[in-house]
């Protein structure tokens, strides 16, 4: 760190600056906000299809106001909140709470790209409530901009007190009026659903009755409505069997001959997982065959549901071997469901079509019997090339040690090496897809996070190896996890920030690593910054974070970036004073820098980018300067050399020598003068 010269000091030293610009735009990971939530939060994230936060663009500057309205639907919502971030950072939140119906956040002068996140808890005799967030001009606040404001529900689906209910609100836009057909049916995947989908229909704060009903605003399958062209949205409980607690429900709210269906979808029920989409290239007969791997332990049972929208194609189970059904062209949508047995194990799900694979899905199950163990399966994105390969599996030991960990690599519905231990293995791949299977004990109860961390990889063999796969995952406790894979393409240096920002609260724990393989290139807690040095290649970017148990929403903010470093320079002098017309010799070094140009006195032009030494003359008082440009912006570093006069000469008119000729005439007078009082004395 420097620190900052006396004002005498500066008249004859060193004066060095540096600093540096703006991001380039082709940083990987620009700054950005993300929202956490507990598993077992009650939270939304705008009941959109996908799932994902608002997200909006304003072009020119102007005030807005963003109105977040509590619905009331069923009942009030006992608490909410809605935060807008940009780049990173918070540009305004707000918090509402009973009574309140309303909370506003104002954004002055407001321009560029915004997220917006709604959250809060419903009440708990409803377990679910419904809110709508405007994004308005403040000259005009009910005047919504579409395409930033939005509707949603708030729900307690996923708390322990009941985990079998889930809801559904999704936007609907409808642009051809006309008459909408509604119908929807229980897929019974992996089972019966408990209670079927009930489902309700509005229009901004307006609940839309189907015809006949004036009391009960639910919609029965099979129900036509004459809708006019505008923005709905439409809502659904269901409740999954209390046993197998997941299910699976298909809807679709077809239009007039013509028009696309406003929704046509197969949705999940309780604690069922996300499906797998892939497309069908042609309309064709499928295989569908699912693997039980024996991986740590056999399963009690594993089975897997194809659907193309709303509509069940077909199923397999492990017990049940494969299957075979007529698939139409486009996306389908691959569910899987595991049972486990006495520990933990693994199972794949893999659609064909004759000698082609079309899509593998894989999954490890955990054992309630046996909580500290935990299975993974990952399919390998590629399909491998015949020849020979090494698997790796590697405790990376953060936030703890694991206290146990094997894997194994399977292909083609069987394993065909696996390890005991952490390590390396080597095997033979025949040509097509390929899974790695992860089994992992987690820390011993006595460590500090109670969670910690592995690498799982895949290289070519032999002296030039080529990493074909790489993952990191967690293992523990019910901290979030996310893991993303990014992609370098050349050498350089990255800054990785990570930011707490504390909305509604401060995480319990907040964590980031960057890794290749099983080498760490940096991390940071709780927050900070750091930097890595880059070559061509992947890397992993693992998150680890808890929010707060306070306030009851369970959720927090944090921002990230990945930015290309800005160049580093260092420049000297030989010299911090000298005499005008004295040479002195600049050194510099420069790093993450692509050009760099020098300016003060005679010291001008490009230069070297890596570093250098030049000797230049002083002719006054100068500062010099070495710019250096690079992705991530300019660098700028001086230094300045203070100038002195010769030393001045005194006497005039002759200077030293006449000196030395006044005293050479002084002793030649003294010699006259003796010798002419000598003479005089003998002529005496």
């Amino acid at each position: 760190m420097n620190q900052r010269p006396s004002q005498g000091f500066l008249a004859f030293a060193v004066a060095c600056c540096a600093f540096w610009d703006v991001a380039h735009a082709a940083d990987p990971l620009p700054a950005e906000t993300r929202l956490v939530a507990a598993s077992n939060a009650p939270v939304t994230l705008y009941g959109t299809a996908s799932n994902q936060p608002a997200s909006f663009t304003i072009a020119n500057p102007e005030d807005l106001v963003v109105t977040l309205t509590d619905l009331k639907i069923p009942t009030a919502l006992a608490s909410a909140g809605v935060v807008v971030t940009q780049a990173g950072a918070i540009a305004g939140s707000a918090l509402l709470a009973a009574p309140a119906t309303t909370a506003t956040v104002s954004l002055p002068a407001a321009n560029g790209n915004y997220t917006l996140y709604v959250f809060g808890v419903p009440d708990s005799a409803a377990s679910v409530g419904t809110f709508t967030a405007c994004v308005a001009p403040k000259a005009n606040p009910s005047n919504c901009i579409q395409g930033a404001s939005l509707s949603g529900n708030i729900t307690s689906q996923s708390t322990a007190k009941d985990p079998t209910v889930s809801t559904l609100s999704t936007n609907l836009s409808v642009t051809t009026s006309g008459s909408y057909t509604f119908t929807f049916a229980d897929l019974q995947f992996p089972a019966a659903l408990s209670t079927p989908p009930s489902v309700v229909l509005s229009q901004g704060s307006t609940v839309i009755f189907p015809p006949g009903q004036t009391t009960n605003p639910a919609i029965t399958s099979g129900t036509s409505l004459n809708l006019s062209a505008g923005t709905y949205t439409v809502f659904a409980i269901a409740q999954a069997d209390q046993t197998i607690k997941s299910g699976l429900y298909g809807i679709t709210i077809s239009g007039p001959a013509g028009v696309a269906p406003l929704l046509n979808a197969a949705i999940p029920v309780g604690l069922s997982n996300a499906a797998a989409s892939f497309n069908n290239p042609a309309a064709q007969s499928v295989t569908l065959k699912v693997t039980d791997y024996g991986f740590p332990g056999p399963l009690a049972s594993g089975s897997a549901l194809l659907t193309a929208g709303g509509s069940a194609l077909g199923t397999a189970s492990a017990a049940g071997g494969a299957a075979s059904f007529a698939a139409p062209a486009g996306t389908l949508q691959l569910w899987t469901y595991g049972n486990a047995g006495a520990t933990a194990g693994t199972f794949s799900a893999d659609v064909s079509a004759g000698s082609t694979d079309l899509y593998t899905a894989a999954q490890g199950i955990q054992a309630a019997a046996v909580p500290s163990t935990y299975a993974y399966a990952f399919v390998v994105p590629q399909p491998l090339l015949a020849g020979a390969y090494q698997a790796t599996a590697a405790d990376l030991q953060f936030p703890s040690q694991l206290s146990a960990v094997s894997f194994a690599v399977a292909q083609s519905g069987s394993i065909v090496k696996q390890s005991a231990a952490a390590g390396t293995v080597n095997f033979t791949a025949i040509a097509g897809t390929a899974i790695l299977l992860v089994s992992a004990q987690a820390p011993s109860a006595g460590s500090a996070s109670g969670s910690g961390l592995f690498d799982v990889n895949l290289q070519t063999s032999g002296t030039s190896a080529q990493l074909v796969y790489d993952k990191t995952q967690r293992v523990g406790n019910a901290t979030l996890f996310d893991s993303q894979t990014l992609t370098v393409g050349v050498n350089a240096s990255f800054d990785v920030s990570l930011t707490d920002l504390k909305f509604p609260a401060q995480f319990s724990n907040l964590a980031l690593v960057v890794s290749r393989g099983a080498e760490f290139l940096g991390k940071a807690y709780g927050g900070g910054l750091f930097t890595f040095p880059a070559s061509p290649g992947t890397y992993q970017l693992t998150f680890v974070a808890t929010p707060a148990t306070q306030p009851p929403q369970q959720v927090g903010l944090y921002g990230v970036s990945i930015v290309y470093s800005p160049p580093a320079i260092t420049l000297s002098s030989s010299a911090t004073t000298a005499v005008t017309g004295t040479a002195i010799t600049l050194s510099w070094s420069a790093t993450n820098a692509v050009s760099c140009a020098a300016s003060g006195g005679s010291w001008m032009g490009s230069k070297n980018t890596s570093s250098g030494t030049e000797s230049v003359v002083l002719d006054a008082t100068t500062t010099y300067k070495l710019a250096c440009t690079g992705d991530g912006g300019t660098t700028s570093q001086s230094v300045t050399v203070a100038a002195t006069a010769k030393p001045s000469s005194s006497g005039g008119g002759g200077g030293a020598l006449g000196l030395g000729f006044l005293a050479l005439g002084s002793a030649l007078a003294s010699i006259r003068m003796v010798r002419y009082t000598r003479r005089d004395k003998r002529q005496a």
